[in-house]
């Protein structure tokens, strides 16, 4: 029987695409071999979700290294999970930047060929988030890009206030993040119950919430995962936990991020959660999702 080494490149991508990620970033540190493969197939795999929007992944990475920019939404979902099950792919991309870098992206995007084509605040669509300036759309004719921006210097801020768990990922041009792998990757989920309660869209939100049913994902109230690694809505979470999951695309392992890690890589120095709601297995009291960012301030 040949081993993976003597496969056809198509097979051995054909092969990892029932791992997720996680488990591709632990086979990769069994051998150098290995570790080749795998980062070939998570190349591979964001290629093929963003070549439409982008000539190659390396135009792709330069602009988020520019600009201090992340990829989330499905496209970030998507990369988490094994492709060959997972039946829906992503039909557009959602980049996220901070205020002070929009200037720089809006003319990286222009050079490849888009034009700004809708500009809405944040009280005009869907996106229901305080950490939201405004949403701004480009288009090359074929393909849109919605750029979000954040009010804060973190440009990740807002995707920890949208409706569940599930989209609390996103892609760096060296680094994917999931913010509840314990759940994620076993397709589960935990409402984030601020847009709901507090936000105009509350019908927005719950028809995302049918669309991310539809894709597999299952919702669970949180006294059902407490046995699952730091899994509680009543307990703030920190982007630098262990319980986080970083994958180091360039060496395809899983890291564990210091505040020193994060404020290198994302300009800030932690970000820290709470997603809210009743308190576990009660109807009182109540708490309000919470995000609070900590920045540098030498």
């Amino acid at each position: 029987m040949p081993s993976i080494y003597s496969l056809p490149l198509e097979l051995k991508r054909h092969i990892l695409g029932y791992c997720n990620i996680q488990d591709i970033a632990a086979l990769a540190q069994a051998s150098a071999p290995l570790n080749v493969i795998a980062r070939d197939y998570i190349d591979h795999r964001l290629h093929v979700m963003t070549a439409a929007f982008f000539g190659s992944t390396k135009t792709l990475k330069s602009i988020l290294r520019a600009c201090d920019v992340v990829i989330s939404g499905l496209c970030a979902l998507h990369i988490l999970l094994p492709a060959n099950e997972t039946s829906w792919s992503p039909s557009d991309l959602d980049i996220y930047v901070s205020c002070r870098y929009l200037a720089c992206i809006s003319v990286l995007l222009e050079h490849e060929g888009y034009e700004v084509v809708q500009q809405q605040s944040i009280d005009g669509g869907p996106y229901d988030s305080s950490s939201i300036r405004s949403v701004v759309s480009f288009s090359n004719t074929c393909q849109c890009i919605n750029v979000i921006v954040s009010t804060m210097a973190a440009a990740v801020s807002p995707i920890f206030e949208f409706h569940s768990t599930a989209v609390m990922n996103f892609i760096m041009a060296d680094s994917v993040f999931c913010a509840y792998p314990a759940l994620t990757l076993r397709l589960m989920s935990m409402v984030n119950p601020g847009p709901i309660y507090f936000g105009p869209w509350g019908v927005k939100t719950m028809q995302a919430l049918i669309k991310y049913g539809a894709r597999g994902f299952r919702l669970v109230p949180c006294n059902d995962v407490h046995g699952l690694s730091a899994v509680c809505r009543s307990m703030p979470h920190s982007i630098a936990d262990r319980d986080c999951l970083w994958v180091n695309t360039n060496m395809m392992s899983c890291v564990t991020m210091s505040p020193s890690d994060v404020f290198y890589s994302l300009g800030f120095i932690n970000l820290i959660w709470l997603l809210g709601g009743y308190i576990c297995g009660a109807t009182y009291p109540f708490i309000r999702a919470q995000c609070f960012l900590i920045e540098d301030d030498s």
